[in-house]
């Protein structure tokens, strides 16, 4: 018997082409477009501005950010 997708992995499949705020563990935040996600909770996300602990933003062009799953989403 194989199992369907859970509903958290869905609602990540729904953020796709949306903008996001990816905030991590160490309190760092990433938001930008997200172009892809994948089931295991990897994503790449463009055109990101990064807020860095110390409150220093910085634009990126490109993020991967692996196994989402442990880190926080807003």
């Amino acid at each position: 018997m194989s199992r369907g997708l859970g509903i958290p992995v869905k609602l990540l499949h729904e953020g796709s082409g949306h903008v996001v705020t990816v905030e991590l563990k160490s309190g760092e935040l990433y938001r930008g477009s997200m172009i892809e996600c994948e089931d295991n909770w990897n994503c790449q996300l463009d055109n990101i501005t990064f807020t860095a602990k110390d409150g220093k933003v910085s634009q990126h062009e490109h993020v991967f950010i692996r196994d989402l799953w442990s880190y926080q989403t807003c």
